[in-house]
This record gives C-alpha cells, structure tokens and sequence, in this order.
C-alpha cells in the first residue's frame, strides 16, 4: 500500500481503479516546412474544426452542467478567432516556416506564460484556457487514442493536468473522480468537478502514470491519494463513502428551508461571488441573494479599461439572476498586486498597506464614474447595492455620495433611467475602519465585514505567506472582539452587519458569529448548505455565555 498526499479541491471519496490520460500534447514536434502556404491552409483547417468541436463540447457542457460553467467552451473559440493569437501562429508559419504543430503550441505557451504570472489566482488559472484552446487544435493535427475511453468499468481519472475539454469530454457514467500533478481549487476542471459531484485531489508530486490500472482511493477533502489500498483501508473508507453520501442527503434536504436557529432567529445566507460562472452554482446551492459580487476581474490584464456597455451587461446579468434580493456589487478593488497597465500604480514593498481600493478609484475619476454609471443603469434590473472597499473615514464616503449624485444628474440629463433605491455599503477591512464603524454606520446603508481582510491586517499576517501559516489564526480573540464590536455600533443604527470570507465558511464558527450579532452570512456557494445546517442547528439564546469568553478591553 502506498499513500499520497496533494490538496483535495473538490469533496468526496473515489474508490476504484486509476486510468491514466495523456493528452495530444505530450512531445510536440518542431521542424521546417517546405510549403509554408499549404501548412497554414492545415492549420486553419484544424481551427475550423475544432470551434465546431468546441461549439459541440458547449451544448454538451449545457446538457451536464450549468450555462455559465459551460461558457468556457464558448471562450476557447474567442481566442482561437483572437487576432494576436492568429497573427503570432500565421508569423511562426509563414515567415519563421515551422510546422503548424509547434506554432499554435508555441504561441500558447507564451501567451498562458502571462496570465500564469500574475498574482490573482483566479487570472492565474485562466493560462488553462489557452492551453485548453490550443490543445482542442493540435487533437485534431495529431489524433491520440483517449485510454480512458478504452475501459469500461467505472475509472478514476489520473492526469498531469486535465483541462476543461477534456474534463467534459469523459464519459461521466465510467468516471468516479480525478488525480493530478497540477491543478488548484480555481481551475475549471475543478469547478466542473464540484459541479458534477466527482471528487479531485491535485497537486500529487509524483508521476501518476506509472500507477494505471492500480486500485485506489482518493478522498476529495483530505487530499489523501492510496495506491493499492490494504482490506482494512478498504473497509474504512467505504465507510466514509457511506457515511459523505448521507451527509450530501441531509444538506440537499436543506433546500427550500428558512436559515432559522432553533431559537427563531432569522439569519440571511448569501453568495459571494467572483465572476459570472458563480451564478449557477449560487442558485444550486439555494443562496438568498448575492452577498458580494467582485468586479476586479473586469479591470485587470487589459489595455484599457472596461467599457459602461461591457460592465453594464455583466451587472445586468447579476441583477437578474435574484431580482427579488438584494445584490451587492463591490466597486472595484484595484491595486499594484494586479497587472493593470492603463493606470499609473507604481510598484510598491508592501502594496498590502498602500495604493488601493478606494484611493484608487478617488484618484482616476472616469474610470470610477464609469463603473457607477454602469451600476446605476443596471439598477433597474434588480435590488441594487453597492459595496465600497478599503474605507478608512467617512470623508471617503461622503466623498462617493457626492459622486452618485454627480452620476445621477448625467443620466437624468441623458434620459437614462436608474433605480431610486440604491442602497450604499461599506467594506470594513481594516481595524481603523472598525474602531470608527459607529460614525461608518451613521453613513451608510449596510457594512459587510472582510473576515479575511480583517485578520490580516489587524494580526499584521499576509495570509499566504507559509511561514506564517502557523501563527495565522482566524478565530484569533482581537478579530472576534473587533466583530462585535462592529455589530455593537451598527445596531445603534438599525444598520445591518454581514461577514464574509473563511470565517463565514467555517460551520465551526456559525453560532460564534451569530453570539456576536452578526446579521447575514455571505458564503462561497459550495458551502451555503453546510451553513444553512449549522445555523438551524444552533441555539442563540446563551449568547451571552459564548460573549463572556471573549470579553475583555473592547467596549461593548
């Protein structure tokens, strides 16, 4: 028996034998062509075929999983049809005279190079997207066998990286789950996993090749991969198979349930979400309305900023999706860590604490009004709230009002509708925001606590820094006391208060969070029904039980 260990990005247990999948990538071939011009006729011959492919693997995608998740298929055309795409492989071709194969790998390569380098995770996972694209064409330059297709019992999928074409290619109904060398919780192979249901630990450092046909377990939470496992490992986990199954069935019993504590405590359960692909998986999982839609993604890695049109249509989107909830869309959190070339944002030692947010926003002016005429034109499609980031007085705030009304006056004067009730929140993020939130919530309509935010800058730890990992503490006693006291001066108010981020997400600290006040949860989608069970399992009238724990200097 042997046993790996990678990171589980999607939960569940897998049990059965490994089949291992290489793709058509594997040793491209770099030579010189004698007919240059009948070699890109070859290329352009492939591209033609696979965005009837792609086109293919979309409905088929719409079939399997939700419309957002499958319009990654629908992108993979776009950058096939991308001119610096097309011009950098016809160059290769024509005047550098190499072989179609190695052009469209070459230039993909390059340009994932880019994306791979960035500090976003999740922009850093879109280099897939192009290797995705350009894999769909060398498949069809050189034809390879699919081995898994080859088995017909059931399977675990092995791989180096599996991509999303290949992912939605498999035959779900021989697929229980994958392994792979390199993958992270934000590719879309392991949204489609989670989707599906099929567990996937990546990140194995090990070539996995040399174990297929080998019987196995993986086990999607723990990251734990067994190679030949022994009778009583087999035992133990089929168990825990059994055990996960009627886990699932008691949180798909959840849905359509009021998130009520035994007590009768009404708490809000919402999504936060990043990018449009969440949507789906937002309603699946019964949210009540977007708690936090971030709209960074739109402004980074371009060379110019997003369009009122191009945003106007994203916002309207999200609007829609739950237009009988309120839907909070944060303005934009810009910042040196992200590859903005279009503003001036100089490099900085520590951009944690420097250029950001809403300092950003103040300072580029059409950029802001931009992203605000946009919010307010889509206003109409929905029950609107903007979130305003990185505050740290109510001068800022102040500041955005006079804004909105500034926006509001060149639409008015444009005969652009807008809604007339927008709501307006604030981001605490920092402990100065939270020892001010009485004055912060005497000015705005809402605050949302960034538990992640929160901790980091009040502990003085970069949450992503591995040597910290040890000293990072999320529960840390500063950060609850902080919470409170937060919920403490909103209420003063009548304002509501919202916490977001890995706190929110804990089930361990649900009746915690509710002891201190707080009044809506806003939750990854993939853990709105796990929160939904621990809040109808709490009991919040020995609040004040759980507050004498962490009672000390903090005024309440």
């Amino acid at each position: 028996m042997l046993e790996l260990y990678g990171k589980g990005v999607s939960n569940g247990i897998a049990i059965g034998r490994l089949s291992f999948y290489s793709n058509s990538t594997d040793n491209i071939p770099k030579y010189s062509v004698t007919n240059p011009n009948g070699e890109l006729k070859r290329y352009k011959d492939a591209v033609r075929n696979a965005k009837q492919h792609l086109q293919l693997l979309y409905e088929e995608a719409c079939k399997r999983v939700s419309k957002s998740e499958s319009v990654i298929f629908q992108t993979h055309i776009m950058i096939l049809e991308d001119s610096k795409f097309v011009e950098t492989v016809e160059n290769l071709i024509l005047n550098k005279r190499l072989n179609a194969e190695f052009a469209i790998y070459d230039t993909a390569q390059k340009i994932a190079e880019i994306f791979r380098s960035m500090d976003d995770d999740y922009l850093q996972q879109r280099y897939t997207d192009i290797i995705d694209a350009a894999n769909t064409v060398l498949e069809i330059l050189r034809p390879k066998k699919n081995t898994v297709e080859d088995r017909t019992e059931p399977v675990i999928v092995a791989a180096s990286e599996l991509l999303p074409s290949e992912t939605i290619s498999l035959n779900t109904e021989n697929l229980l789950g994958f392994v792979t060398s390199k993958g992270s919780k934000n590719s879309h192979t392991a949204i489609l996993a989670r989707t599906l249901g099929l567990p996937l630990v990546t990140q194995i450092k090990t070539s996995l090749s040399r174990y297929d046909g080998l019987e196995a377990i993986i086990d999607g939470q723990s990251g734990r991969v067994v190679i030949n496992p022994d009778h009583n490992t087999l035992a133990q986990y089929r168990a825990k198979q059994k055990r996960y199954q009627e886990k699932l069935q008691k949180l798909r019993d959840q849905i359509g349930l009021p998130a009520v504590t035994k007590n009768g405590q009404t708490i809000q359960l919402s999504a936060s979400v990043d990018h449009l692909e969440g949507l789906e998986s937002a309603k699946k999982y019964d949210a009540g309305g977007i708690g936090l839609f971030r709209t960074d993604y739109l402004f980074v890695k371009r060379s110019e900023p997003p369009t009122e049109n191009e945003q106007f249509a994203v916002y309207k989107t999200v609007l829609k999706a739950f237009p009988e909830e309120r839907t909070v869309i944060a303005l934009a959190s810009l910042s040196s860590e992200k590859s903005i070339s279009y503003l001036d944002i100089p490099e900085e030692k520590n951009p944690a604490i420097g250029y950001r947010g809403i300092r950003i926003l103040l300072n580029n002016k059409d950029i802001f009004m931009t992203q605000l005429r946009a919010l307010f034109r889509a206003s109409v499609f929905g029950k609107l709230a903007i979130l305003m980031p990185m505050i740290n007085s109510t001068d800022e705030i102040e500041y955005v009002k006079r804004t909105f009304e500034d926006v509001k006056m060149e639409l008015r004067s444009k005969g652009q509708d807008y809604s007339l009730d927008i709501q307006l929140g604030t981001l605490i993020e920092t402990p100065a925001a939270a020892v001010i939130s009485d004055e912060i919530s005497r000015v705005s309509d809402y605050v949302v606590i960034s538990a992640n935010a929160l901790t980091q800058y009040t502990l003085a730890m970069d949450r992503e820094n591995l040597k910290l990992e040890y000293f990072y503490e999320p529960f840390h006693k500063a950060i609850l006391r902080l919470i409170r006291f937060v919920c403490k001066n909103a209420h003063q108010f009548h304002k509501p208060v919202a916490v977001s981020g890995e706190l929110a997400c804990d089930t361990h600290m649900t009746k915690m969070l509710l002891a201190l006040g707080v009044d809506q949860l806003v939750v990854v989608p993939s853990k709105l029904l796990d929160i939904k069970a621990a809040v109808r399992e709490s009991d919040t009238s020995d609040s004040d039980q759980i507050l004498k724990r962490i009672k000390g200097s903090v005024e309440y």
